[in-house]
């Protein structure tokens, strides 16, 4: 793992190009954000929602959804469940409508992610969830 740690840790991108991987990022999550069965916790319509979005995006790891108490709603694949209240990318879209965190290596793929979140309001523009994108930086 400090190999792979220290191999990343040099990973040097420019930042136009960032900048424009983090700009079409956003605009994907907006766009899903947005949508009613989003919104209103569907959960029936999230499989197909999550997967038209990694598949017309691979570079999208992962789709989650949880409610403001950080109870899991949805998510894109099976994961562990584990409570998000301390995680940065929760924490972060509690305090700010979109949270983008910093770099990190992703467990599951061994590259370098960052992770979008977003908050959910429902169709009373009520706060009641955020949804996160594992987003993977390097191919």
């Amino acid at each position: 793992l400090e190999k792979e740690i220290e191999y990343h840790s040099k990973v040097n991108i420019d930042k136009e190009i960032l900048d424009k991987i983090i700009e079409k990022n956003l605009k994907i999550v907006n766009e899903v954000k947005d949508k009613e069965d989003i919104k209103t916790f569907n959960v029936q319509a999230h499989n197909n929602i999550y997967n038209d979005t990694i598949n017309k995006n691979p570079n999208i790891d992962l789709i989650y959804l949880y409610d403001i108490e950080g109870n899991l709603i949805s998510v894109s694949q099976e994961i562990e469940d584990f409570d998000v209240r301390n995680r940065s990318w929760f924490t972060g879209a509690l305090q700010e409508e979109v949270y983008i965190s910093d770099f990190y290596i992703s467990l599951d793929t061994n590259k370098v992610n960052i992770t979008i979140s977003a908050q959910i309001k429902d169709m009373d523009n009520k706060f009641v969830g955020i949804i996160g994108f594992d987003i993977q930086i390097e191919s």
